[in-house]
């Protein structure tokens, strides 16, 4: 069975490769407008977070059943806070 899930960090670009015995994939994650505060090594994460924090934004059936075709569900969830 094939299966690939690595994460590349370099500077200013995170790649993921992804991979099974019926698909591969490489996601590419670069510094933008939208994550310059992420680390490096954080890119991806920010990116992925604020990305679909966007989608489900959305207001369309369209994107909704494509992310339940694909059995991919997303939910923001508040940070704790670290002020005591």
């Amino acid at each position: 069975m094939t299966k690939k899930f690595d994460l590349t960090i370099t500077e200013n670009m995170n790649t993921l490769d992804l991979e099974t015995n019926h698909l591969s994939g490489k996601l590419y994650f670069v510094k933008t407008d939208q994550n310059w505060v992420a680390e490096d090594d954080s890119i991806y994460i920010h990116s992925l977070i604020g990305f679909f924090s966007d989608f489900n934004k959305l207001n369309d059936s369209e994107s909704k059943n494509l992310m339940q075709k694909w059995g991919i569900y997303f939910r923001t969830k508040d940070l704790e806070s670290n002020l005591d």
